[in-house]
């Protein structure tokens, strides 16, 4: 079980960084007029929070898949795990009401209820002594 969420997290955490990085350079709909510490979406919230929380859950997932894959799990390391699924699941479930306000980005809702699904069950596993 360590390795299947240890790969889902890293592959996560690899998803997250790149839907990101995808969406800041080209989406239109984001001002990056005034450089990206002061870029706002259309409705005027400054992205540059956001951002830094959705690259700091992608990085837990990448550190904590690569602690589960490489079964450093009796290591600080694998302290990074539950951080990483809390994060993960926090992320997806408050990213989804960004869909939901929106249907045009419904394609971007596969992959967070996949997060949220995969961190629940990762939890569950973790609360159950499965998984570390």
């Amino acid at each position: 079980m360590q390795l299947v969420v240890g790969v889902f997290l890293f592959v996560m955490g690899i998803g997250i960084a790149g839907i990101w990085t995808i969406d800041i350079i080209k989406n239109p709909e984001i001002d990056r007029s005034r450089g990206l510490a002061r870029a706002r979406d259309r409705v005027g919230s400054v992205m540059l929070p956001h951002w830094i929380a959705e690259y700091a859950t992608a990085l837990l997932c990448l550190v904590g898949g690569a602690a589960l894959v490489l079964g450093w799990t009796s290591t600080p390391w694998s302290s990074v795990v539950p951080i990483a699924l809390g994060a993960l699941g926090y992320t997806s479930l408050n990213s989804l009401s960004w869909v939901l306000a929106d249907r045009s980005r419904l394609s971007y809702g596969v992959p967070m209820a996949i997060g949220l699904v995969g961190a629940l069950v990762g939890i569950l596993l973790l609360l159950s002594g499965s998984l570390l």
